[in-house]
């Protein structure tokens, strides 16, 4: 999936979730331990990856970009 893609998905995600509008990839969020948990969850049905709570870096929820690298990293490659 292209990383636009990735970001697109969970830019939607957070938007609706926060009744909030996201203007850049880089915008600072400010997520709440529901939306955190959402997220996870989400990230695991829309692209299939498992997040480990254990090692979970929760400073890659701070922006669109951020969450794009997690989901990235956690494939265990690269999101054009």
């Amino acid at each position: 999936m292209k990383r636009s893609d990735v970001i697109e998905k969970l830019k939607n995600l957070i938007e609706e979730e926060r009744e909030i509008t996201i203007d850049a990839n880089d915008q600072k969020l400010d997520i709440d331990s529901f939306t955190m948990t959402l997220i996870i969850s989400s990230v695991n049905d829309e692209f299939g990856v498992t997040l480990d709570m254990e090692t979970l870096d929760f400073d890659a929820f701070t922006s669109l970009n951020t969450l794009a690298d997690l989901v990235e990293a956690e494939e265990g490659n690269q999101v054009q």
